[in-house]
């Protein structure tokens, strides 16, 4: 792997965990953490702090894989028309055909594990608190 990629690759992970990490301290704060009473509470604040991220980041990597297979390819394609019509030159389009658009777009494909890493990871930390909830009294 070169250098370049793997600083890009790390930078991905530092990102998408930076965002993880900002709901996560939101929702806690959100919650009021601080407030609770009982241990019991505050494994439930923080299970559902560190699984709301989580999901929502699993949710985007998977979303982009989806789109990265070609799902929504038809409908970027429908809007893309719709939009050449208002353009000066209607004759000028650049996609002619949808399997031109698609050819167009079989190299345009996005990373996207990184997400669904970093969204599994804090849905761990969530079961592993979980299992703290439910041994606390």
């Amino acid at each position: 792997m070169k250098e370049t990629n793997r600083k890009g690759l790390i930078i991905r992970y530092i990102v998408a965990s930076s965002i993880c990490a900002i709901l996560t301290v939101i929702i806690m704060l959100s919650l009021k953490v601080w407030a609770c009473e009982t241990e019991k509470e505050v494994y439930r604040i923080l299970v559902n702090s560190f699984f709301v991220p989580g999901v929502v980041m699993f949710g985007f990597g998977l979303l982009v894989m989806a789109t990265n297979e070609g799902t929504f390819d038809m409908l970027k394609y429908g809007v893309y028309r719709m939009f050449s019509f208002l353009k000066r030159d209607v004759n000028n389009i650049k996609y002619v055909t949808f399997y031109d658009y698609k050819v167009a777009q079989r190299d345009k494909r996005s990373p996207f594990l990184y997400l669904v890493i970093v969204g599994l990871a804090f849905v761990a930390i969530s079961l592993i608190l979980l299992i703290f909830y439910y041994k606390a009294q």
